[in-house]
């Protein structure tokens, strides 16, 4: 078996395939080439201040830990704040924040609130709970299990319908890998049902999408009646157990 080549551009393009920036009403948000134990890619808000910038985490390495039940108090903040200051950002209850007044200092400042965000989230792998990124592998595995490795495109890049960017975790194509079927992200714990839903909305709204199905699955513990009728709003929502059935069908397509 010949050695897969690889390359410089090819090695960049994969790490700039992970970043995207979206503007929202706190500033810009900004997907960095991190990844949390939930799989999901590490984001930081930016926000212009007299002097410079702000970048944070929204508190959202803290929130990731409250979902598995791990206390987040004033003690965890405690225990963490010289790990997080050795990134050289600071503490806002478990907020992570850091400021910039250079231009050319962003990149970093991007980089180390992620680093720090990234190390709060860690004390979840401390737990003897399994890390949530097991639920999002598993289900890639069982949708190429279904339908082929040919007909899944995982971490697609995807337009909305006014240009925002999407990466959904898979996208199944129909038996002539021409189309995609069906959009599939897993949903797996609620910090990311507001996130879904407003990817499956803004992709149901672009026409070239119409017919494409879109798939959130949750892992068999559920989700409260309020945020499961929100993602039924724009997709289906279905548990983990129920997954197979469910794909069975795109194989026939």
């Amino acid at each position: 078996m010949s050695e897969r080549q690889i390359t410089a551009e090819g090695i960049r393009s994969a790490i700039c395939a992970m970043v995207d920036v979206e503007a929202t009403n706190q500033g810009y948000e900004v997907y960095l080439p991190q990844i949390y134990h939930s799989g999901h890619n590490v984001a930081v808000i930016v926000r212009s201040e007299q002097y410079g910038y702000t970048v944070h985490d929204n508190s959202y390495a803290a929130m990731l830990l409250a979902n598995l039940g791990i206390q987040t108090g004033r003690r965890l903040a405690d225990a963490v704040r010289n790990e997080v200051a050795s990134y050289g950002c600071e503490l806002d209850g478990l907020r992570v924040f850091r400021r910039c007044s250079d231009d050319d200092d962003l990149g970093v400042a991007l980089t180390l609130v992620g680093c720090a965000s990234r190390l709060i989230a860690d004390k979840a792998l401390a737990t003897n709970q399994a890390p949530l990124h097991d639920f999002k592998a598993s289900l890639l595995g069982k949708v190429v299990d279904t339908v082929g490795a040919r007909r899944v495109r995982t971490n697609e890049q995807v337009s909305g319908h006014l240009g925002s960017h999407y990466r959904v975790s898979a996208v199944v194509l129909d038996e002539a890998e021409r189309s995609p079927i069906a959009f599939v992200e897993p949903v797996a714990d609620r910090e990311a049902v507001a996130r879904r839903f407003k990817e499956f909305y803004d992709l149901s709204r672009n026409p070239l999408y119409k017919h494409v199905e879109r798939v959130a699955v949750q892992d068999d513990r559920g989700l409260p009646t309020g945020d499961a009728l929100l993602l039924e709003e724009v997709g289906h929502l279905i548990r983990f157990s129920q997954a197979d059935s469910h794909f069975t069908a795109w194989a026939r397509h």
